[in-house]
Parts: structure tokens; sequence; C-alpha cells
């Protein structure tokens, strides 16, 4: 059950982490300023944030959880999900190929020590369409991780791009308007609160089912 206790806990710290600095940002920070800021750099704004948020992906170590509310926080909703969705699709995208072109080496030497054992157990359940989904649901904080292990597996990537990206956007959409909310005065602070609360607890509570049953069906090997 160590794989499940690890990937649980960072779900849970990587939700109140973001929360916590959305926070930060919307008492201490003038987000008026901070907006016109974006709006001088024009172009460069969105490019720089789609070329970091895919850097988190394809730099394992690198956590890209808090950039999901700023961008709802500095660009809006629609805009936001749009840059999320261009930076997400390049960073898996990248991952993947490198995996698939450079194998173990490579990956190895970019993904950190402590999370090259989880990445063994992910290739050896994402070769299959039913084995991906599951990985998806049981480790949907780790993108970079089963994205590399798609890589490495034998899944082709059209059948991994089209099952990850509109997972990835359900749950990307939840903290970009956690974000988006937080800029703007019509919307009370309990109600801002409690819809990323909410949708991470739909998220985890579908996740853990979802595991449930397909245990019962196919059970996995769990490491003590």
């Amino acid at each position: 059950m160590l794989r499940g206790k690890i990937t649980e806990q960072l779900n849970v710290w990587g939700i109140v982490l973001t929360i916590g600095i959305l926070l930060v940002l919307s008492i201490f920070i003038d987000i008026d300023t901070m907006k016109e800021f974006v709006l001088k750099a024009g172009v460069w704004a969105p490019l720089l944030f789609i070329v970091l948020k895919a850097s988190t992906v394809i730099i394992a170590p690198l956590s890209g959880g808090p950039l999901y509310p700023i961008v709802g926080l500095l660009f809006g909703f629609w805009p936001g999900i749009l840059f999320v969705v261009a930076g997400d699709f390049l960073g898996y995208s990248g991952a993947f190929l490198i995996s698939r072109i450079f194998g173990y080496p490579v990956v190895g030497k970019i993904i950190a020590g402590n999370e090259r054992s989880m990445l063994a157990k992910i290739v050896k359940h994402v070769g299959t369409t039913k084995g991906f989904i599951h990985m998806c649901f049981t480790c949907f904080a780790l993108p970079e991780l089963i994205s590399y292990g798609a890589g490495l597996s034998k899944l082709p990537y059209w059948k991994f791009i089209s099952i990850l990206m509109p997972l990835s956007v359900i749950a990307s959409s939840i903290l970009v308007f956690f974000g988006s909310s937080l800029g703007a005065a019509d919307h009370p602070l309990i109600l801002t609160l409690l819809i990323p609360l909410f949708g991470g607890a739909v998220m985890l509570l579908g996740g853990w089912l979802f595991i449930q049953g397909v245990r019962k069906k196919d059970p996995i090997e769990e490491e003590a």
C-alpha cells in the first residue's frame, strides 16, 4: 500500500499548498497591479507561462500545481484554460517523446532519485488502455511520471494524449476557476474556497472508487 499512501499524501498537500499560495497572493498583493503588469507584457506573458508550465512536466522535480490557479488569477478563466492546455500538451508530449526516443538512460537523469521506483511501477501498468486510465486516476498529481512512464511502455502516443488531456483539462479547470474567482470582487471568499475543495474531494473520491472497482476485477501487485 506504500505507493497509494505516497500518492494520496501528494494529492492532498498539493491542493493545500495551492490554496495557501493563492490566499497569500489575494490578501497581500495588489491583484490589479499584477494584471496591469501582465497586460503590458503583451504576448510574452502567455508565451512565458506556456513554456514554464511545459517545463514543470519535462523537468520532473518542478511542481506546476500552483501555476493553474495563478494563470486564472492573472489572465481570467478562459484565457487561463487555453494557456494551461497548451503548456500541458507540450509538457506531456515532450516527456513522452523524450522517454520513447531516449529510454531509461536519459529519463533516469531527469527523474529525481526517490521517484524512480514509482516510475518503474507505473511503466508496468500503463502499457494497456485500462492500465493507463488506472494510473491517470491514482497518480493524477504526478503527470510527469505518467508521461515518462507511458513513453517507456508500448502505449501508442495518440492513445496516451487522447486519454490524458481530457482528464487533465477537467482537473485544471477547477484550479483555474479558483484563481479567476479570487480576482473577482463579486465572488464571496467562502464560495471561492468551497469550489476547489469540493472539486478536489470529488476527484479523490472518484479515483478511490475507480481503484476499488479495478482491483476487484484485476488485482495489482502491492509493495510492502
